[in-house]
């Protein structure tokens, strides 16, 4: 009940608590804003909560919406600095007031998935698969890559070049569907966000 209450009204909470947010921040640097740590430390309550408090789900989320926040305390750095120009601090906090809107609708989302099982609870599973199939998915076209053993002397014959094959017309064209769906994917996503005014993370491919 206390987490429905928080994540009901997610900027009446914003302002109650905080957490450290360190990654874009130095030793030296002043501490986030209060609103600030506190938004982030409801988003990931409501991350776990959208998927059950699962572990793995809930981590592998929190990863997929960090880079959003780290993103942000960027742009709070920039309007606490004394360096930069009035024009482009009235520049940037137009675009931190649209992000937190952007987030709100997020938690909103987020706090649908926790409480049902209808489409919300799909998009927040549908996005957890997706970051795991990220992990190990790699391009069909290319030869495969066997795990380097030190054991092995230098001229054993694992480490000689071997031929290259031309790929077959079947590689090449599952190669091609490879590099084009990560885009596809990117604009499917654009317009998602940009027709429900919200964040869906970003993602990104181990090479």
């Amino acid at each position: 009940m206390r987490l429905c209450r928080t994540l009901s009204s997610p900027r009446a909470c914003s302002a109650r608590r905080g957490i450290h947010l360190g990654t874009q921040e130095t030793t030296t640097a002043s501490p986030l804003p209060p609103t600030f740590r506190s938004l982030y430390r409801l988003f990931l309550r409501a991350t776990a909560a959208s998927v059950l408090a699962q572990p793995e789900a809930t981590a592998r989320l929190r990863k997929l919406w960090r880079p959003a926040f780290d993103h942000a305390v960027h742009i709070i750095r920039q309007m606490e600095d004394e360096k930069t120009p009035a024009a482009r601090r009235d520049v940037l906090a137009r675009w931190y007031s649209r992000w937190e809107a952007r987030i709100d609708n997020t938690l909103t989302l987020l706090y649908s998935s926790a409480i049902a099982r209808g489409m919300p609870h799909r998009v927040t599973q549908n996005l957890y698969r997706m970051i795991q199939s990220n992990q190990v998915l790699r391009d069909p076209s290319l030869p495969g890559k066997k795990p380097w053993r030190g054991q092995l002397p230098p001229d054993a014959p694992e480490y000689k070049v071997k031929p290259v094959k031309l790929l077959s017309p079947v590689q090449r064209e599952l190669g091609q569907h490879f590099r084009c769906s990560p885009r596809i994917l990117g604009e499917v996503v654009g317009m998602a966000e940009g027709w429900g005014g919200l964040s869906l993370g970003r993602t990104q491919r181990r090479r």
